[in-house]
């Protein structure tokens, strides 16, 4: 089967490792050609995210930049010249394809990474509602909730629904360097190290993350936090949250690494704030290595998350729910990592979630026949 990935870009994001890891998972059955097109013109920024993309993945960029509207006669002649059997759309890529995608008449199926109603305009909403009811276009959702906001957006007969999956993480060859590092921040062995992975952002809501860790500060808690992710992408959020913080030493701004794996293997919790998500990858990331999560209650969080089991979940967007939900967390005496390891073996896995994903690329192209 020939299978086309479309991304916008290959800028740090939960979707965009998703389809990576998708990618390279279809890749590995030789029967497949898997092709991974990039609209954007890659740029060092990217860089992060092309390296995790295997040999055996067809991967071009269209060299996009601004507004131009020639990419979509690009993709048109892309298409044309593969000729895949079916088109797998992320994020605005289904947009800018849209017009090739009814010109060549193969099979697109989206996935919808966000709510349906913060994933696009209201206008452009309407014209995938036309698309999905008229033409070969297919949405899947990525968890219950973002579900329901297809089918409130779209149609109830948009049931289509399929779990995020990762890689499971694995120490990268800066493990030890990244360890002792974080070794050297403990003032004892009871220091808790917390980590938050995510663009400062206001969507991911950094700014209620560092209020509610400096209130554990506040009581004594012994505890670091890593933040993880671009300052660059809303850098006015950025210095908004750097002067929050009144803990200089203890709250730690990371920006990008490519080493994410080996921060949260020497983490005690990964933490993640947002006003709204979809299926968050590294959630599913955290728990591929037994690492417990403290969340929002927002998306699909609380279709991962059994509160008091694998996480804990705030019941709330406020820094004092936020802070009670940390401090449950710092309450409990020891959680069962192979319980969550467990979970994810056998419902989160990238495998797992190909297999399904490939089954419905056989479906659909059996009815489009």
């Amino acid at each position: 089967m020939k299978i086309m990935h479309i991304l916008p870009s290959l800028y740090t994001g939960g979707a965009e490792k998703f389809c990576i890891d998708l990618c390279n998972e279809l890749s590995k059955n030789n029967q497949n050609e898997v092709y991974l097109c990039s609209l954007e013109k890659l740029n060092e920024k990217q860089q992060i995210m092309y390296e995790k993309i295997t040999e055996q993945v067809h991967f071009f960029s269209l060299n996009k930049e601004g507004k131009s509207l020639q990419v979509v006669f690009d993709i048109k002649n892309m298409l044309e010249e593969i000729k895949p059997d079916i088109i797998h759309t992320h994020l605005r890529a289904q947009l800018f394809s849209a017009p090739a995608i009814l010109s060549t008449k193969i099979p697109n199926i989206h996935t919808v990474h966000s709510l349906a109603q913060k994933e696009t305009t209201f206008s452009k909403r309407k014209i995938y509602k036309f698309l999905y009811k008229n033409f070969n276009f297919t949405p899947v959702s990525i968890s219950n909730e973002v579900l329901k906001s297809v089918q409130r957006e779209y149609g109830e007969e948009f049931n289509l629904s399929i779990d995020n999956g990762v890689q499971k993480l694995e120490a990268t060859d800066a493990f030890e360097e990244t360890k002792k590092w974080v070794e050297s921040l403990k003032e004892s062995n009871d220091t808790k190290i917390f980590v938050n992975i995510g663009r400062v952002y206001p969507v991911k809501n950094q700014k209620l993350l560092i209020q509610a860790f400096e209130k554990l500060v506040d009581e004594g808690v012994d505890a670091h936090l890593l933040m993880i992710g671009s300052r660059k992408i809303v850098p006015e959020y950025a210095r908004e949250c750097e002067q929050l913080v009144r803990y200089k030493d203890k709250v730690h701004f990371l920006d990008e690494k490519s080493n994410v794996a080996d921060y949260l293997l020497c983490a005690d919790a990964f933490c993640l704030s947002s006003n709204y998500e979809g299926m968050p990858m590294t959630i599913l990331e955290s728990m591929s290595i037994g690492l417990p999560t403290v969340a929002t209650p927002v998306g699909g969080i609380p279709d991962i998350i059994q509160d008091g089991i694998n996480g804990f979940i705030a019941d709330d967007l406020s820094v004092e729910s936020f802070y009670k939900a940390m401090k449950r967390f710092l309450s409990v005496a020891d959680i069962d990592k192979s319980n969550i390891i467990e979970t994810f073996d056998k419902k989160y896995s990238i495998s797992m979630t190909t297999d399904r994903y490939y089954q419905l690329y056989q479906d659909i192209l059996q009815h489009h026949k």
